[in-house]
């Protein structure tokens, strides 16, 4: 399959352990479609904006979006607009009715962010994974910090990633899992609950030490036109086991996730629904979303924007209708039946926990993994 042009070459740097025939990187592969430079009045400005989200936006339906709504809305606030702060402010306000993280507005004095899924509630106190896990005895390991635990005589590898945007190397995942090894864990937990995503190469490499064979994660398609049925021949994605250090196949992996883990959490954590990735659940709630590959566009008086212009599937068979329900209940769903699931709203969990939060000596969702890992249910 023909690698499209726009492809992010920053992931060339990952290609021994990749067998990708597109490889979207989320919040940092973006595509960059700038236009000629014509007169910057407001109108103008505005009028590009709304037209080209119009044509290349792919979740209206899904997230029951009203875009015609949208220009009546701000288009007479846009022209009464007398300074680049306010036509920044309506700009804004009018991409953040997309309910799409991957949105943002670029100028010289602001950049504009949106942040739908901050909204949910959270499923994580790093407070108490401090004082009850940590304890100040994890190893710190370059931003992917990780401890063994003990429970009953057993133990278990935590490990603690927050940010996909922190470096990630084949030599810090393969000396955490060596480590977990040699302690004889019975499994291990990879918490991401709040990690908000970062550069999708770092999820890829990860999964890579997870994959039990070559597995086809999702498969992508671009809005190329205004139609509903415009879009580009679907691209598939696959993660190749990782040919150098130490992987972690033999024994059971819980995938820890809330509705703050967002973008790349959210391809990492659809990659682990192939089959390849047998012996991994995802255990807390569902994911924030975030399955859309932001273009960059520019406006006729040189500001950029960006916004999801592709769709991204969960490959057809592997999210039943009623977990499709428990991640966006009020979703238009989007399943194709040959594509598979549209995880725009999220991914779902194979074993929902929530925490209390009045609970200080426990984290249940971390405690759930141990029992998943120590009896497989």
């Amino acid at each position: 399959m023909t690698k499209l042009s726009f492809l992010n070459l920053r992931f060339q740097a990952v290609a021994v352990v990749l067998s990708l025939v597109f490889l979207v990187a989320l919040s940092s592969c973006e595509l960059l479609l700038l236009s000629p430079t014509p007169s910057a009045d407001n109108a103008a400005v505005f009028d590009t904006l709304w037209s080209t989200v119009r044509d290349r936006y792919p979740f209206f339906e899904f997230k029951r979006v009203d875009w015609q709504l949208v220009r009546t809305n701000y288009r007479s606030r846009a022209l009464a607009a007398t300074s680049n702060e306010e036509l920044f402010a309506v700009l804004r306000d009018a991409l953040n009715e997309l309910k799409d993280d991957h949105t943002n507005l670029f100028t010289p004095f602001n950049i504009s962010r949106a942040r739908p899924y901050f909204q949910d509630s959270t499923n994580v106190d790093d407070e108490i994974i401090r004082l009850v896990y940590f304890r100040n005895e994890q190893m710190s390991n370059n931003g992917f910090p990780f401890i063994i635990l003990e429970r009953d005589g057993k133990r278990y590898g935590y490990i603690r990633y927050t940010s996909f945007s922190n470096n990630l190397s084949t030599t810090n995942i393969s000396y955490a899992f060596k480590r977990c090894k040699d302690a004889g864990v019975e499994g291990i937990i990879i918490d991401i609950r709040g990690n908000g995503g970062g550069r999708g190469a770092n999820g890829v490499l990860l999964a890579s030490f997870l994959a039990k064979a070559r597995a086809h994660v999702w498969t992508e398609v671009q809005k190329t036109g205004l139609g509903a049925t415009d879009y580009g021949t679907p691209i598939e994605a696959y993660v190749s086991p990782s040919t150098a250090g130490e992987r972690f196949t033999e024994k059971r992996v819980a995938v820890l996730t809330d509705r703050n883990s967002y973008s790349a959490s959210s391809f990492f954590s659809a990659s682990m629904k192939a089959p390849e990735f047998s012996h991994v659940r995802l255990i807390g709630d569902h994911t924030g979303g975030g399955s859309g590959n932001p273009a960059d566009f520019q406006l006729p008086n040189g500001w950029t924007y960006r916004f999801s212009s592709t769709k991204c599937f969960i490959p057809a068979g592997r999210i039943t209708r009623e977990q499709a329900l428990v991640s966006a209940p009020t979703a238009n769903h989007d399943v194709d039946k040959e594509l598979g699931y549209n995880f725009e709203a999220g991914v779902p969990v194979d074993i929902f926990v929530k925490i209390n939060i009045r609970e200080r000596s426990r984290d249940a969702v971390i405690e759930r993994a141990v029992e998943y890992c120590r009896t497989g249910q």
